[in-house]
């Protein structure tokens, strides 16, 4: 047979192809040879040694890249058919020749060996037209440098180069999205990411023994049915087998994220197909964060009776929102710094009407999840957005609570020189005693690489102190709000600035000139509003003269006129949820102490709790950590009646009062 080959461009994507063999009248009825056998037997047909060299003034051309069968292939001109040649075989350099070009030869009976004619086999390509679009993708944009960043509506996880980001534009709220089951209740990101979400739940099932314990000694007493729970968390892994935990409970759910920048966008989808009805994205704009959590508490024929809640957001909106709402709920439980200040708040205003639980100060949620948690997630956040050494730096870390100690431990430990900022003498003695220096913050802002807050107030870190930063000083938060720094007024326009600010000017001017005879109530609530506005709007970061560029996901740089810039990590919202991971095991113990929470809320018999903000029972306290020991292979020692009766405690415990600190 003969071959004809037709050739595509080099720079072309090659599709499939079709081979076609010729009729046979087209094949030449010669007997072909390969060059391997033609060169075994050259020898015997008497003449010429195929090994021996070239006669002297006929060198053999050097292979160049050019050569060769892969060369061949690949050149636009492979596709021509050589013309057959005589040859004689006593020629070595032929033969040497023929042999590496791998081709056919035909011996004729007076011993002459001929090129034969190639078998065609015609290639056919598909006939499709290839675009190219010449402008990069997302994804493209991505792969071209580590300082272009990802969108931040990636999530940190494992399932992130598996999903589609051919829809990452598209808002959820626009998308019309349904689970296998037909089920429509719910706004994700994208519900084919559930199978990826599956395995990350998986995963943290592994190292949450506390939950799986809960499931299988409630399986029959079912302590939470006919709970209908709405939930204001970050959505991870972790907290998606709590949820599945209080289903297997009893209890009915409905959740929304407490932070723009958590939601594992798979984890998401796995609970929404699952059946949970999950308003949720990485992402968010603040629009969509309040509309989420609108979505779990507004629906018809569906009125909740425990809140769950993480800042004390979701509190805030239904006493906003929908404050007869409260007359059906049993119970708050809330696990944030944040959130149990602002509990505590209304329940001096008068205006708490149900009882609260107080988790963030439990023991177990003290120790392990601020202290033990925050001293490695610290490090991961930083190394994975900064890629720093924190050999040597100078950090300051603004509180010395449980997790300014995590953190302060972790960097010491490290090589960092650290620096600690508190208000309360006892936590700042105890800075002393741990080998910090307690300082105030203007006292080292200008010669600090690092700052970190952990305190669970509001501007901490001001516009002032950022003026006063050294260049690419590092600034992120580590407590819950992102109200620690100050970055606000995102929204605002050039032209609004000038506006206000001339307007809060004049304002200014006329008060001073006129303050000995107005008072301050005189003016009214628009005027001080305005000058209100124009304080804030200046202190902020997110004012005209600045420049905000994102060089990674969840890195900002934000630029002073004069060139001087700052590293601002996550705009000042939670570092370790928001650009790193925590330990699943740390996350068990706190979203178990939740789950005991929630049953000691909703089934305690009516006025054991008042509308109060309380502590959880140190007897659950004590309960929570057992169910962990075994994960270590720990085995408690037991009281001895006579021991029990000399120290006046039940051998089953609580063994430490109220009071006692841990």
């Amino acid at each position: 047979m003969s071959v004809q080959v037709v050739s595509a461009a080099a720079d072309a994507k090659v599709p499939e192809v079709e081979l076609k063999d010729l009729s046979p009248s087209e094949a030449q009825p010669q007997l072909a040879l390969s060059t391997a056998a033609v060169s075994a037997m050259a020898p015997a047909a008497g003449g010429g040694d195929p090994e021996a060299p070239a006669p002297a003034g006929e060198r053999p051309p050097a292979p160049g890249p050019g050569s060769g069968p892969a060369a061949a292939a690949l050149s636009p001109a492979a596709g021509k058919v050589p013309q057959a040649s005589a040859m004689k075989r006593s020629d070595p350099h032929h033969q040497h020749q023929r042999h590496r070009d791998g081709g056919e030869a035909l011996v004729s009976p007076d011993g002459t060996v001929t090129e034969a004619p190639r078998t065609v086999k015609k290639i056919q390509f598909a006939d499709q037209k290839q675009e190219f679009n010449k402008r990069p993708t997302k994804i493209g944009r991505r792969s071209l440098s580590r300082s272009i960043s990802q969108s931040s509506t990636d999530s940190y996880s494992s399932a992130a180069s598996y999903t589609d980001s051919s829809d990452d534009e598209t808002s959820p709220r626009d998308k019309q999205q349904k689970n296998s089951k037909g089920s429509g209740d719910f706004c994700v990101k994208n519900i084919k990411q559930a199978e990826f979400g599956r395995r990350e739940i998986e995963i943290a099932e592994q190292e949450m023994p506390a939950l799986m314990a809960l499931r299988k000694r409630a399986q029959g007493e079912k302590p939470l049915a006919g709970a209908k729970i709405v939930g204001c968390t970050h959505i991870t892994a972790q907290t998606a087998v709590l949820m599945e935990t209080l289903g297997a409970l009893g209890a009915q759910c409905r959740w929304a994220a407490c932070n723009i920048y958590s939601t594992l966008n798979e984890v998401a989808a796995a609970l929404a197909e699952s059946g949970f009805p999950v308003f949720a994205w990485k992402g968010e704009s603040e629009d969509d964060f309040w509309w989420c959590i609108d979505r779990c508490v507004n629906v018809e024929g569906w009125q909740p009776n425990m809140i769950l809640d993480d800042g004390g957001d979701l509190t805030h909106w239904i006493y906003k929102k929908y404050p007869n709402m409260f007359k059906k709920i049993k119970g708050i439980v809330e696990e944030s710094v944040t959130g149990v200040h602002r509990l505590y708040q209304l329940s001096k205003a008068g205006k708490l009407c149900v009882p609260a639980m107080n988790v963030n100060d439990s023991v177990t949620k003290q120790k392990f999840d601020n202290l033990y948690c925050c001293r490695e997630s610290i490090l991961d956040g930083l190394k994975r957005t900064t890629d720093m050494m924190f050999g040597g730096k100078q950090v300051v870390v603004c509180g010395y609570g449980e997790v300014g100690k995590g953190c302060c431990a972790a960097l010491k430990a490290m090589g960092s020189i650290v620096y600690v900022t508190e208000i309360d003498p006892i936590c700042a003695l105890q800075a002393c005693m741990d080998g910090f220096r307690l300082v105030k913050l203007n006292e080292v802002i200008r010669q600090v690489d690092i700052v970190i807050t952990c305190t669970g107030n509001k501007n901490v870190v001001t516009r002032e102190h950022l003026d006063r930063m050294k260049n690419s000083c590092i600034v992120c938060n580590m407590g819950h709000s992102n109200t620690e720094i100050d970055v606000t007024y995102q929204s605002i326009s050039q032209c609004d600035f000038l506006v206000l600010k001339f307007y809060g000017i004049f304002l200014a001017q006329l008060y001073f000139c006129l303050g000995k005879w107005l008072k301050q109530s005189m003016l009214s609530s628009p005027l001080r509003a305005a000058l209100i506005e124009l304080q804030h709007c200046q202190a902020s970061l997110r004012t005209p003269e600045l420049t905000w560029e994102r060089v990674r996901s969840q890195v900002d740089h934000v630029i002073w006129p004069d060139g001087k810039r700052i590293v601002l990590l996550a705009e000042g919202r939670l570092l370790n949820l928001s650009c790193s991971t925590v330990p699943t095991f740390v996350l068990s113990i706190t979203a178990t102490t939740q789950a005991l929470a929630l049953i000691e809320l909703y089934n305690a018999p009516e006025g054991r709790y008042k509308q109060d903000v309380y502590l959880l029972p140190k007897k659950m306290d004590e309960y929570v950590a057992s169910l962990h020991l075994p994960t270590f292979d720990a085995h408690l020692t037991e009281l001895t009646d006579e021991q029990a009766k000399y120290l006046g405690l039940n051998k089953n415990g609580p063994f430490k009062p109220n009071y006692y600190r841990y």
